[in-house]
C-alpha cells in the first residue's frame, strides 16, 4: 500500500497518515508515479474533506503542484467528486492570495472560478469571489469569467459572482414590498373616503400623483395591478406571485391599524422596520434545557408570546409564526397566531435535563420542512427569520454542527435559485451561563456565516432586556422590533 492509494480510499487520516510522515515529511507533497497527483490532490478529487483538512494541518502545501501543474484548488473546482464547496473553503484558508487564480495548460487556462461556474457550484463561486478570484482573466478560448457566467444564462450564477448584487437581492425584494405597502397606507390616509381598497400601483415607484386619485379601484383592478407590479420584479414575483391577496390584506391591515387610535404602530421609521420584519415568517427556536434556573422558563414563555404579538400585529388573518424547541417536540406549530401560541405555552411546564443538539434539530425540525422541501417544490411563499435563543452551548454535538447547518441552508437556497439571505438567522442568549456566552462569541467571530447570521450583543441578554423594558408596553414593543430588525440593518 502507498500514501497515494490510501488517499484515494479516504483513509489517509490519523495513525495511517502519521505512520507515513513520521520519518519523511516530504511524502505529503510527493507526486504519484502513476497519476502525477499529490496525496492532497487525490483527496481533493475523491471528495474527502476530512482527509483534506488533516493533510493541510499536517503540513501539505495548499498550493502544491501535481505533475501537470494543477493546484489542489484548481482540481477541487474542476474535478471534485463531492463536497466541493467545503474543500474549496478549506484550501482557501491555507493558500497564498496570489494562488487563487492559478491555472495550467492542461486545464485550458481556466481558473478555479471558471470551473466552479461550469459546474454550477454557487457556494464555491461565492467563496472564490470572496477570496479575490478575478473575473477578468481570459482562458485559452479567450473568454473571461464574466462572459462564461453570461453564457450560462443562470441568474443565480450571476448573483453568486457579484457579491454586492447577491447581498442586495433579498434586500431589494423586501424594500420594494415595504415601499409598496407604505405607499398604499399613505394613499389610504389621503384619500377622501379613507377607503381600504388600494390605489392601482402601475406607477407606484413615485408618489407624485398620490393626491390626484379621484376614484377607488375595484378589487379586480387592484389585483390585476398587483400582478403587473410583481411580474416586472422577478424577486417579488418569486415570493408573492401566487399570493396577491397577501399584499392586499397586509396593506389593508396596516391601514386599518393606522386609523385605530388605540393602537400605536410608531413613527414612519419604526413602521418601516415593523413591516420589514413581518414580511419574513418568524420561526422561533428555543432551548429549554435548563430554563428553570433563574426563573428563565416563565421569562422565556413570556418573551415568546410578546415576540409573536409584535410580529403578527400587522399580518393578514391566517398568517403567523412557527414555534419549535431544541429539546422537545411541539405538534402543528408551523403557522401559529398569538392565540395559538398562548394555547401551546399555557399548559407547558419545564422539563429538566436533555441534550441540546441545536444544529442537528435545526436541520431536522426546521430547515428540512420549512425550507428544503419548499424550495424544491417552488412553494416557499415568504422569506424566513429563524430566531435561535439558547441558555447554553450545543451538547453533545460539536459547536461546528450549527455553522455547518447554516452554510448548508445557504448552499441549498443558491442551488435552487434563491438568494442566500432568503433565510436569516438571529441567535441570542437568555440567562448568564458562561458556556452560552462563549458559544455565541465563537459564532460572532465566524465570518463564513456573517452574511446570513446576526448574533446579539454580549451585553444584551434577551431576558434581561425584556425585564427592563416590559413595564412599559410601548417601550417593550419598540425594543423587540429594533432587536428583530437587527439582522436587516445593513440592507
Amino acid at each position: 500500500m502507498s500514501i497515494h492509494k490510501d488517499a484515494e480510499k479516504g483513509i489517509l487520516v490519523g495513525n495511517v497518515l502519521d505512520s507515513y510522515i513520521k520519518n519523511d515529511q516530504n511524502m505529503l507533497d510527493e507526486q504519484s508515479s502513476d497519476s502525477g497527483l499529490t496525496p492532497l490532490a487525490i483527496a481533493v478529487i475523491e471528495g474527502f474533506p476530512d482527509e483534506v483538512e488533516e493533510l493541510l494541518e499536517k503540513g501539505a502545501k495548499a498550493d502544491g503542484l501535481s505533475r501537470d501543474e494543477e493546484t489542489p484548488l484548481l482540481l477541487a473546482a474542476w474535478k471534485a467528486k463531492g463536497e466541493r464547496a467545503r474543500i474549496v473553503q478549506l484550501l482557501l484558508k491555507k493558500i497564498p492570495s496570489g494562488a487563487v487564480d492559478k491555472t495550467c495548460d492542461i486545464a485550458g487556462l481556466k481558473t478555479p472560478l471558471m470551473y466552479a461556474i461550469e459546474n454550477k457550484d454557487l457556494e464555491s463561486i461565492r467563496l472564490l469571489r470572496k477570496a479575490g478570484a478575478s473575473v477578468d482573466i481570459k482562458n485559452k478560448e479567450g473568454f473571461t469569467t464574466e462572459q462564461m457566467a453570461k453564457y450560462a444564462n443562470n441568474p443565480a450564477i450571476s448573483l453568486a459572482l457579484d457579491l454586492n448584487e447577491e447581498k442586495a437581492a433579498i434586500g431589494l425584494l423586501v424594500s420594494k414590498v415595504v415601499d409598496l405597502l407604505l405607499y398604499i397606507v399613505d394613499w389610504v390616509k389621503k384619500s377622501v373616503q379613507g377607503a381600504l381598497f388600494m390605489v392601482p400601483i402601475a406607477n407606484s415607484e413615485g408618489n407624485e400623483d398620490i393626491d390626484k386619485v379621484s376614484e377607488e379601484p375595484t378589487q379586480e383592478e387592484y389585483v390585476e395591478n398587483i400582478g403587473q407590479y410583481l411580474e416586472n420584479r422577478q424577486l417579488l414575483e418569486r415570493f408573492f406571485k401566487g399570493k396577491k391577496d397577501f399584499i392586499q390584506n397586509f396593506a389593508r391591515k396596516i391601514a386599518s391599524l393606522e386609523q385605530n387610535s388605540v393602537i400605536d404602530l410608531g413613527g414612519k421609521d419604526l413602521l418601516q422596520k415593523r413591516i420589514k420584519v413581518s414580511l419574513y415568517q418568524q420561526v422561533i427556536y428555543y432551548d429549554s434545557t435548563s430554563m428553570k434556573r433563574e426563573g428563565r422558563w416563565e421569562s422565556q414563555k413570556e418573551l415568546i408570546r410578546r415576540t409573536t404579538q409584535v410580529t403578527t400585529l400587522v399580518l393578514p388573518e391566517g398568517e403567523g409564526v412557527a414555534l419549535h424547541f431544541i429539546n422537545r417536540d411541539v405538534d402543528n406549530a408551523t403557522n401559529l397566531t398569538l392565540e395559538g401560541i398562548r394555547d401551546i405555552l399555557k399548559p407547558m411546564t419545564w422539563q429538566p435535563g436533555g441534550d441540546t443538539p441545536i444544529g442537528t434539530n435545526l436541520q431536522s425540525k426546521i430547515l428540512q420542512h420549512l425550507v428544503y422541501d419548499k424550495i424544491k417544490n417552488k412553494t416557499l411563499e415568504r422569506p424566513l427569520l429563524i430566531i435561535i435563543i439558547t441558555d447554553g452551548m450545543p451538547e453533545p454535538e460539536d459547536s461546528s454542527v450549527l455553522v455547518t447547518a447554516i452554510l448548508e441552508c445557504e448552499r441549498q437556497l443558491q442551488e435552487n435559485g434563491y438568494p442566500p439571505q432568503t433565510v436569516k438567522f438571529m441567535i441570542g442568549q437568555i440567562g448568564t451561563a458562561k458556556s452560552a456566552t462563549k458559544f455565541l462569541e465563537s459564532l460572532r467571530n465566524d465570518q463564513d456565516i456573517a452574511r446570513t447570521t446576526f448574533i446579539t450583543s454580549v451585553n444584551s441578554r434577551l431576558d434581561e432586556k425584556f425585564a427592563e423594558y416590559k413595564t412599559n408596553e410601548k417601550n417593550v414593543d419598540q425594543w423587540l422590533i429594533e432587536t428583530l430588525f437587527s439582522p436587516f440593518q445593513n440592507y
